[in-house]
């Protein structure tokens, strides 16, 4: 394969990487193929599947052809989600400050808002549910002042610690499996688009990994 082949590859990498980024930014993290009909997300995911297949397979040529396919598929996707009236994130944020650091955080409604703007502000993002679970992890005794009182102010938290769980825990419904290569073309961990143990009648894995003639670039979904 030639330098220039592989220059091709590479910037056809370059420029999934900016429609996903921005697809994920509009729509959220993985939520895009839920919000368009069943056989369009199916041809999603498999035009992923072929996606990982080239990059697996180290050919520069068939890269270029399934990233190139692979930004095709994001544009069906949008324009599908579009016209079928769905609304893209926009994220209500509320900023306030650490009292200690005067570190800035950013707090939002729900984990995919809070997916959307995480990587711009640097981490600093938490959702409502978050939230509650650190209201939580005050203990009743501060809850219970605060009914006493209403309108009182918590000013500061003594206790050495929170008993506020394990950090990265999420609900068995939002666990995804992961793999080394995003399938999108993202050069970071790739997250499948379905929750564990989610099947599709009539469909594998194994249906949708099959053969490809790299040399005709054949059975490209988009």
């Amino acid at each position: 394969m030639t330098a220039h082949a592989d220059v091709l590859a590479q910037a056809a990498i370059d420029f999934l990487d900016e429609i996903a980024l921005a697809m994920e930014r509009k729509w959220g993290i993985n939520r895009l193929p839920r919000l368009v009909a069943p056989d369009l997300a199916i041809r999603f995911r498999a035009q992923q599947d072929r996606l990982n297949e080239a990059l697996a397979s180290g050919r520069a040529d068939a890269i270029k052809i399934q990233a190139e396919a692979m930004a095709r598929a994001w544009s069906a996707l949008d324009k599908a989600a579009s016209a079928a009236g769905a609304n893209p994130l926009a994220p209500e944020i509320w900023e306030c400050v650490l009292p200690s650091t005067g570190e800035v955080i950013a707090i939002v409604r729900t984990h995919e808002e809070a997916s959307a703007i995480a990587r711009e502000r640097k981490g600093a993002v938490w959702t409502l549910e978050e939230v509650a679970r650190a209201v939580e992890a005050f203990g009743d005794q501060v809850r219970a002042v605060k009914r006493a009182f209403p309108g009182a102010e918590v000013t500061a938290v003594r206790s050495p610690r929170l008993n506020i769980g394990t950090i990265g825990q999420k609900p068995a419904k939002d666990s995804f499996s992961a793999t080394a290569r995003r399938g999108n073309g993202r050069r970071r961990q790739k997250t499948n688009l379905w929750p564990s143990g989610f099947e599709i009648a009539g469909s594998s894995s194994a249906d949708l990994a099959r053969d490809i003639d790299w040399e005709k670039g054949d059975d490209i979904p988009f």
